[in-house]
């Protein structure tokens, strides 16, 4: 055990920052997209995901989050995605 340092407790731990890069209405678009960032390497979550497959009229959509470093990537992966090709 390393004397120089105190032990760390768990309120030393704080949960990164978040942002929202996008929100969804639709399950299925909110899984693709986040399956898109997963496959790129990108570490996201999909905020309120398990209201949403509990009670859907409960949520306000679902919300896809990633740290602000990895943000405008995102965005840029997302917007150029094959997702996206599907709507034109």
């Amino acid at each position: 055990m390393d004397r120089t340092k105190p032990p760390q407790s768990a309120n030393d731990h704080q949960a990164p920052e978040l942002v929202t890069i996008r929100q969804f209405g639709n399950m299925s678009e909110a899984l693709l997209a986040k399956g898109c960032l997963d496959s790129a390497g990108i570490e996201c979550f999909l905020a309120d995901l398990n209201v949403a497959r509990v009670d859907w009229p409960v949520t306000r959509g679902l919300r896809l989050q990633v740290s602000p470093d990895d943000a405008a990537t995102a965005v840029e992966l997302l917007e150029h995605s094959a997702i996206d090709d599907l709507d034109e």
